[in-house]
């Protein structure tokens, strides 16, 4: 993936108070009014000048480049050109981009970029061809619901727009590893479309080779109701084959989830995840990727085992003791990675406890035999789940063997030196707790010799972080 230039924010006061903390100063100089350099004087001149015209500083709503104000060497030559971003509000075309490019102390106007949507959504900056210029992708926000998608090509003096298409996410990603990042777009296209059956949602490839052209398209899961927000993410497959991971609200009250996975080989863009309605032969678009789709979880994709290859969730349902089947409160995790042709291999189980933010990898040796309760205390401050080994008769009770408790309160600190408990997070114990607002405790019980030692257990616990991010 190619290096993307250093992004700064660059607001008038904003620009004067960090520019400046880069140099040294003796002690009389830091009591003086600090001064940016003059190139960056120059560039205030400018933005000044449209926020005097109406204009108002509008960032981009998500993704990596959210700064008013961005650097990035456009046009090849070495030197970073300055866009700028504004909202007009009494303008038919409200939405500007105003790129600046420096020319010896100065910053001269060097193409401006006009949207009539309501805000914009995202921005990127990418080589689609072998041209020196980037392109400029930008999504536009036209209403709460609606995007459109554009592209332009930078070239002296001019920004011309050479793509224009509906939207629902999108992502810039090398998917046939040829050092070209490929333009993918997910949309639904309109009852008039005449490739695609009417509510079916594609991903299309965009090549850039003087025109702009959709190369190669495949159809998401029929069953989805929409893209999950920042639902795209790059990643790899088993034997490091590049892949994107497509994730969208699914069922009829959009209560579960699933994931269509893509591959690009050989100029064919693939779900390799889908498999076609066999009552429906010949239909384009009827299928779905079954081995993705999960409910009851808000656990997403994620390089859980840091191997540098995606894993996905499967729900696995816990079994509780004399608790009726129908309400299920534990779920377990099969994490699985997909090779290129669909096919899950299984890297672990886990067990996710979203509410109190943390999850357990599981031993094998475990295996199926294995129930869980909870037992939290009064006012919150003390939240505790058992692992227990349990046959699944109501004629045995089940044998606990481990708790792990979520401590935080004044009394954190005391309640983790309880006789039998140990210290899990913080990783420094007992040392680092009284800084830790909160405390995970393990306690092993009687009922069971679950293999684990103290340390072992450490291993396999870990905070919930969320990494999950997108266009």
């Amino acid at each position: 993936m190619k290096r993307k230039a250093l992004l700064t924010a660059l607001s008038a006061l904003g620009m004067t108070l960090v520019l400046s903390g880069c140099f040294f100063r003796d002690a009389d100089e830091l009591y003086a009014m600090p001064q940016p350099p003059q190139d960056y004087q120059a560039l205030q001149v400018r933005l000044s000048e449209a926020l005097d015209a109406g204009g108002e500083y509008a960032a981009p709503l998500t993704g990596e480049m959210i700064q008013s104000v961005q650097l990035q060497d456009l046009d090849g030559d070495g030197k970073q050109e300055a866009i700028a971003f504004f909202r007009f509000p009494n303008e038919e075309k409200p939405m500007k981009i105003y790129i600046y490019r420096q020319s010896g102390a100065e910053y001269e106007q060097m193409a401006v970029i006009e949207g009539a949507g309501t805000a914009i959504n995202a921005v990127d900056y990418v080589q689609m061809d072998d041209d020196p210029f980037k392109e400029i992708v930008v999504s536009w926000q036209m209403s709460s619901a609606n995007r459109s998608l554009a592209a332009y090509s930078l070239g002296p003096g001019m920004a011309e727009e050479i793509l224009r298409t509906d939207c629902e996410s999108y992502k810039l990603y090398d998917l046939d590893q040829d050092n070209q990042q490929e333009l993918v777009v997910v949309r639904t296209p309109a009852e008039t479309a005449e490739t695609v059956p009417a509510g079916t949602t594609v991903a299309e490839v965009y090549d850039f080779d003087g025109v702009v052209q959709v190369t190669s398209q495949a159809y998401l899961s029929r069953g989805i109701t929409a893209v999950a927000s920042g639902g795209i993410r790059s990643g790899y497959l088993v034997d490091r084959v590049p892949a994107l991971f497509v994730v969208s609200a699914y069922g009829e009250n959009g209560n579960g989830t699933i994931t269509d996975i893509f591959t690009y080989r050989g100029g064919e863009l693939k779900n390799i995840t889908f498999i076609q309605d066999t009552a429906k032969p010949g239909v384009p678009g009827a299928g779905e990727s079954r081995e993705t789709v999960h409910y009851y979880t808000q656990v997403t994709g994620s390089d859980i085992n840091a191997d540098g290859i995606m894993e996905l969730p499967q729900p696995v349902p816990v079994t509780e003791y004399k608790i009726n089947a129908e309400n299920i409160s534990f779920w377990l995790v099969r994490w699985r990675q997909f090779d290129a042709e669909g096919k899950p291999h299984t890297v672990f189980t886990t067990y996710h406890n979203d509410r109190d933010g943390w999850y357990f990898v599981l031993p094998d040796e475990w295996g199926s035999e294995l129930t869980l309760s909870r037992s939290d205390l009064p006012g919150g401050t003390e939240r505790a789940v058992t692992f227990s080994r349990w046959t699944g008769q109501d004629t045995q009770e089940p044998q606990p063997f481990l708790t792990i408790y979520k401590l935080t309160g004044s009394n954190r600190v005391r309640r983790a030196k309880m006789a039998g408990r140990f210290v899990v997070f913080p990783s420094q114990g007992l040392e680092g707790a009284d800084e830790a607002n909160t405390i995970y405790a393990a306690e092993f019980k009687d009922g069971w010799d679950c293999g684990l030692t103290e340390e072992e257990v450490r291993e396999r616990f870990n905070v919930i972080k969320t990494d999950w991010s997108g266009t």
